[in-house]
This record gives structure tokens, sequence and C-alpha cells, in this order.
């Protein structure tokens, strides 16, 4: 037998030795509660729904908020520029 099947099988058995008795029915006992307590398809569904519709309510949010305020500035500028044309033409 080579020196590393040696080793395998002795890492083997010494890993054997750490399992407590009744580890791989618990582990399985374990697996099959989570995956009844996992959340259903149409849950993660309606999740992600929710998300993008709160992402996308946000977005437009602040998209109409920033549009307002540079049309404000676009305005106020607008009436700088009115104001004095309207000074300039006067003299």
């Amino acid at each position: 037998m080579k020196t590393e099947t040696r080793a395998w099988n002795h890492l083997q058995r010494h890993a054997a030795s750490q399992l407590n008795p009744g580890f791989a029915d618990r582990v399985l006992r374990a697996a099959r509660a989570g995956a009844e307590a996992a959340p259903s398809l149409l849950s993660i569904f309606a999740l992600s729904a929710a998300t993008a519709v709160l992402c996308f309510a946000a977005v437009t949010l602040y998209s109409a908020s920033s549009r307002d305020s540079a049309e404000r500035d676009s305005i106020a500028g607008w009436q700088r520029i009115a104001a004095d044309s309207d000074d300039f033409a006067v003299n």
C-alpha cells in the first residue's frame, strides 16, 4: 500500500473517531426540518417584488426632487438674465 493511501486511511479513521454516534441521523433530521421551515418560492418572489417597488419609488422620488430643483435653478437664472437685460434696455 502506498504511503499516501495509508495516510488518507489514517485520516479517515481519525475523523470517524471524532464523530459522536448518531451524528449522521441528527444531520439528516436537521436538514429535513430546515427544508420544511424554508420560505416558499411565492414568499421569496413577493419579497423581491416588494423590494423592487420600493427601490423604484425611491428612485422616482429622488429624480422628481432633483428635476424640480434643477428647474427652479434654471428659472431663477433666466429671471436674472431677463432682469439684467431689462435694466440694460432702459439705460
